[in-house]
């Protein structure tokens, strides 16, 4: 993913989606994230692949970087947006920020187990800090 670190944020995200094997059709339902925004042109889109990228390159390098991109790329969805785009994709839904009272997401959370549960700590705790700071591009 590195070797792609110069290109705009928005290039950089629609190649690292486009080159991964996902489960549930996640990096079709991106793609389309990425086009409602676009249309939307409301300033989200460019700071969602700032936050996707930098959720990346903030990760342990062991770990996978699926979550932690998706968790990013995703950060801004309101609850409408985040029914309709990621339905079905649980740790993704956990984390954005509207949904996480949400019934089905706390049942959820509920059920995982403790390695889960602290991923999801850890991605809400980066996707808080990353969505509040003014400037993406210094870190």
């Amino acid at each position: 993913m590195n070797h792609h670190a110069a290109l705009p944020a928005l290039d950089w995200v629609k190649r690292v989606n486009r080159s991964w094997v996902v489960r549930s059709d996640l990096n079709h339902h991106a793609e389309s994230w990425l086009s409602y925004l676009a249309g939307l042109d409301d300033g989200r889109l460019q700071k969602s692949c700032e936050i996707a990228r930098a959720m990346c390159s903030i990760r342990d390098r062991q770990i996978d970087p699926k979550p932690w991109f998706y968790a990013g790329l995703f950060s801004l969805a309101t609850f409408e947006e985040a029914k309709l785009f990621i339905p079905t994709h649980r740790l993704t839904k956990s984390v954005v920020p509207v949904m996480r009272d949400h019934p089905d997401v706390l049942l959820w959370i509920d059920r995982v187990g403790p390695e889960t549960d602290e991923l999801v700590f850890r991605l809400r705790r980066e996707v808080d800090r990353l969505i509040e700071s003014p400037s993406l591009n210094d870190e």
